[in-house]
């Protein structure tokens, strides 16, 4: 809960820069109808890949969340429902290097540094984009960050059916991160930078040498640190993830519906 002391919503500028605009919004913008009830999932099949390239977008929604404490009372202990999904196996957790046997309390360090806390929400599953998914939609996830270019192939045994419906009425927001299409840009102070770093440096040594997809600007300006986003809508998220699903996942989810029996209204 460090970052509720340190940062503030004056850290952060929320920039669309979809083509022929490039235009300062703010918040709501860059994360429609945001709720601290909100959950945030962040899928990093590489340890470092979430923390290099959505730590941003992590400290501002955590400002988002404590702004609304600080609102009603000058006293309080929360987190937000803030979770990083990690490829961790029997060998370890994948790194782009190698995989590592680290303790949970080590491989989930540099996403305490975010405020993405407890060790309860660094949660462990397979790394192929399927396994991904599947912990997204058991984890009831409405706001997501997926890696840029990270799909399916086809498998003999996708996910269910009801897995693409509940996930569509779900989800609210998707970005893909470390994208060359990028939407949206969040722009910070130093201060953000800062945690950012100490969370990288939080990241094993043995890891590989971490490059970072944030831009630096000018050293005079107020905001001189940047990150990308590509915000996509639902379902062209599940579009590129339809070979998790079985074939013609559309025409079975209507043919589901029409089949489902039909609620009556009661008067009262």
């Amino acid at each position: 809960m460090h970052t509720s002391r340190e940062l503030s919503s004056t850290d952060f500028q929320y920039w669309s820069i979809e083509e022929p605009t490039h235009r300062q919004a703010g918040v709501t913008a860059f994360c429609p109808d945001y709720q601290g009830s909100d959950r945030i999932g962040v899928v990093s099949p590489y340890l470092e890949d979430g923390i290099l390239h959505t730590g941003y977008a992590l400290l501002a929604l955590t400002t988002a969340f404590y702004d609304r404490w600080r609102a009603q009372t000058d006293t309080f202990f929360d987190y937000p429902h803030h979770f990083a999904f990690l490829d961790v196996t029997t060998e370890g957790v994948a790194t782009h290097d190698q995989r590592l046997s680290l303790p949970l309390e080590v491989l989930g360090s540099p996403w305490g540094g975010l405020d993405v806390w407890p060790d309860s929400n660094w949660i462990l599953t397979s790394g192929d984009p399927m396994g991904m998914l599947k912990k997204v939609f058991d984890w009831q996830i409405s706001r997501l960050f997926w890696p840029h270019g990270f799909v399916p192939f086809r498998t003999a045994d996708p996910l269910p059916i009801h897995v693409w419906r509940l996930l569509r009425t779900r989800l609210q927001t998707v970005y893909y991160y470390n994208t060359p299409h990028p939407t949206h840009e969040i722009r910070t102070t130093p201060i953000v930078e800062t945690i950012v770093q100490r969370s990288i440096a939080r990241l094993p040594s043995e890891s590989c040498t971490p490059v970072s997809a944030r831009q630096r600007g000018n050293s005079a300006d107020v905001y001189p640190y940047t990150e990308r986003y590509q915000r996509v809508s639902v379902d062209a998220f599940l579009t590129d993830m339809a070979f998790c699903f079985p074939e013609d996942v559309e025409a079975q989810a209507r043919s589901a519906q029409v089949a489902a029996p039909s609620r009556k209204t009661v008067s009262s």
